[in-house]
């Protein structure tokens, strides 16, 4: 009798340097194409991937540092399990003063940030303030829990550490209202990074902002997610080549949410750097997988293909080999006429993905020989 032996799945890990970008997967790594054009945004890979998933990695840049990827998180690496376009980064130094609000908040220079938005403190005379010192629209304070600021914020902790300094607005009425801006130095023919974490504070009609560099949008709106909890912070982020611009130029946050109910945020972490991004363009393919049916004894000879469930030769390519572990043709397997374990493996065509081998016995008996008749 035939038995069905199915050899355990393994996991396969390579690392592969392609231009920037080194890769680690489960499955079968099908061909990886890489185009290195230096340090610019459009510097573009694609891996095609036979599996489940692929973990990107980063490669050191040098004078570049703090990695992060598209979804926000830091670290140099990252496990994605589905067909799509990421990218990560490494940027310079950030250029941004106080961009995590852990200065002291005496004033403005201090602060390092203005903002057409009044300031309040814990001690702000407010004799009109229903729920606190930011009860009132186009407030804003640095502190380390909006609870403090308004009775009807969410008390939560800062991105940075939990514990220290974020900006929290009660966003004004007035669309392209500047919320935080700052001088910074730029140099000429220079990709920078533009990012900033943002949070709403209350529910209601989240906050709708925009980054601006030298008093013109950049980047599409940044939305608050109506569906996340306050305190839940979010990342946005943008690009900005410098071209022939050089020397100090604004960049601001800007409110274009006119809401007066709601509008409610908080800001951290914000950083304008030089950026090095890396696109990657992952395609995964599914793995074929081989099924046989059960073991076969037959008289004469028997045809492999049968065995196999879907035999499908249009999709697949199928591979065979005999007990020793040599290939036999198809033909060949189609007349198989001594007994043995056969290992039997399909490709997709268009993908070329190939299924686990797959083994199966098939036993042949001899065929009964027509017995003598002798006359009496």
């Amino acid at each position: 009798m035939c038995a069905l032996t199915i050899p355990k799945k393994t996991t396969l890990l390579s690392c592969f340097l392609l231009g920037l970008v080194c890769l680690s997967f489960t499955g079968r790594l099908k061909r990886v194409i890489s185009v290195y054009t230096g340090l610019a945004l459009s510097n573009d890979t694609t891996v095609t991937v036979c599996g489940s998933s692929v973990t990107l990695n980063t490669v050191p840049v040098a004078g570049y540092s703090n990695p992060s990827w598209n979804n926000g998180s830091a670290g140099t690496s990252l496990t994605v399990t589905s067909s799509g376009d990421y990218w990560w980064q490494v940027t310079g130094t950030n250029v941004v003063t106080n961009g995590d609000f852990s200065a002291p908040t005496t004033n403005a220079t201090t602060r390092g940030f203005t903002s057409a938005y009044n300031y309040v403190k814990l001690t702000t005379n407010c004799p009109t303030c229903c729920c606190g010192v930011l009860s009132l629209e186009g407030t804003y304070a640095v502190g380390t829990n909006p609870n403090s600021y308004h009775t009807q914020f969410t008390a939560f902790g800062d991105h940075t550490s939990g514990s220290g300094n974020m900006l929290i607005v009660n966003g004004a009425a007035t669309a392209n209202t500047t919320v935080w801006t700052q001088n910074i130095t730029v140099i000429p023919n220079t990709d920078y990074v533009f990012s900033a974490w943002a949070t709403s504070v209350n529910p209601a009609s989240p906050a709708i902002l925009q980054f601006s560099i030298n008093g013109s949008p950049l980047g599409s709106t940044i939305n608050l997610s109506p569906t996340l909890a306050d305190g839940v912070w979010q990342y946005f982020t943008t690009t900005w080549n410098s071209g022939s611009t050089s020397g100090s130029v604004p960049i601001a946050l800007v409110n274009q949410n006119i809401a007066s109910n709601g509008n409610d945020f908080a800001v951290d972490d914000i950083v304008f750097a030089p950026v090095y991004r890396q696109n990657v363009h992952v395609v995964l393919n599914p793995i074929p997988v081989l099924a046989l049916t059960s073991p076969h004894e037959v008289c004469s000879f028997y045809d492999l293909t049968k065995a196999i469930v879907g035999y499908d030769t249009g999709t697949y390519n199928y591979f065979f080999k005999d007990s020793n572990g040599n290939t036999i043709t198809t033909a060949s397997a189609q007349n198989i006429t001594q007994s043995g374990t056969y290992t039997i493996t399909e490709q997709n065509k268009a993908t070329g993905c190939t299924s686990l081998p797959q083994q199966t016995t098939i036993t042949i008996d001899p065929t009964p020989q027509k017995p003598g008749i002798t006359s009496l």
